[in-house]
């Protein structure tokens, strides 16, 4: 490859052409969150982006380290990789995170167990968000503002075309609390929605190096059977917690600009979109890459 002058790059959802189609979707956004940011002058403070993501309770991946030659590695779990409930990440423009909220299948937290302050804990029969509980992140997303004083003030909420999201209820109730809904268009969450864009893989990364510090700890310990334990939904809780707290705000107000929403109106901050966030998220990659190599230690399930 060098001989030819080559080089090994890797293709980014960004650079390639949009249809022409989703071209005019992407404008036609562009054009009604700038009408919203001019007629409700709208604080940066009260410019949300929400998404669910789904987490599960085994992280280990799909790569390790190990002796070459050999034909089968395993690699260590608790044999929950399967077994995922619900995050669901707020932010603001101006760089303010909300508390996390983790959705778990089920219906109420098991005994003996406590979430942890700062995360909200539901429970839905399939562990991920509906209609009935996006009316409940209303009120949970009204008594945030309520708290800070602004509740009476208009806000935008960007978020996906997700069906439970679109249902006529939850828009109703979005609107009685003073919010705004920019729903992206279905194909441009991946250039639009500042979580998707540029915040989730972090968090992601983080709530890794969680579970490798804890297996690393040995875990929860072993069943009878000899089997390794799940984690608990106020571990898994801690680890939502720190794993969102360590996202930082430079990196959000970042993602706000880099997708078009938080831009200023006068143009100014229009080279911002995908600039300058990639530098910052492949010096963060690099740490995290080097913090999880030193805490993290391969076992062989036969050592077990």
């Amino acid at each position: 490859m060098k001989r030819h002058n080559l080089a090994l790059r890797r293709r980014t959802r960004i650079s390639q052409k949009l249809p022409e189609q989703l071209e005019e979707s992407l404008e036609s956004f562009y054009r009604f969150v700038i009408r919203l940011k001019i007629k409700n002058s709208i604080e940066m403070c009260n410019i949300f982006n929400m998404d669910e993501t789904p987490v599960w309770f085994d992280m280990a991946g799909n790569f390790t380290i190990n002796q070459k030659g050999e034909k089968t590695v395993h690699i260590r779990g608790t044999g929950n990789e399967n077994n995922r409930f619900t995050v669901v990440l707020t932010c603001a423009a101006d760089g303010t995170k909300l508390p996390p909220i983790c959705i778990f299948k089920g219906k109420q937290m098991p005994r003996g167990e406590k979430a942890p302050p700062g995360v909200i804990v539901w429970f839905q029969e399939s562990g991920w968000m509906n209609a009935d509980l996006m009316k409940h992140y209303v009120s949970y997303l009204n008594q945030i503002r309520m708290s800070s004083g602004q509740s009476r003030l208009p806000a935008m909420m960007v978020y996906d075309s997700f069906r439970g999201h679109l249902e006529e209820s939850v828009k109703q109730k979005f609107k009685e609390n003073h919010v705004e809904l920019a729903v992206i268009p279905g194909g441009l969450t991946s250039i639009c929605q500042p979580l998707d864009v540029a915040i989730n893989k972090p968090f992601k990364d983080n709530l890794r190096r969680e579970w490798y510090h804890w297996m690393n700890n040995g875990g929860a310990g072993y069943t009878p059977a000899g089997n390794l334990r799940r984690a608990k939904i106020s571990e898994v809780c801690g680890w939502v917690k720190r794993s969102w707290n360590n996202v930082s705000e430079e990196i959000i107000i970042r993602a706000f600009k880099k997708c078009g929403i938080s831009n200023a109106l006068d143009g100014t901050e229009d080279d911002e979109i995908y600039k300058e966030i990639d530098e910052v998220l492949d010096e963060i990659q690099n740490e995290m890459d080097n913090d999880v190599e030193e805490e993290m230690e391969i076992i062989d399930l036969n050592d077990s």
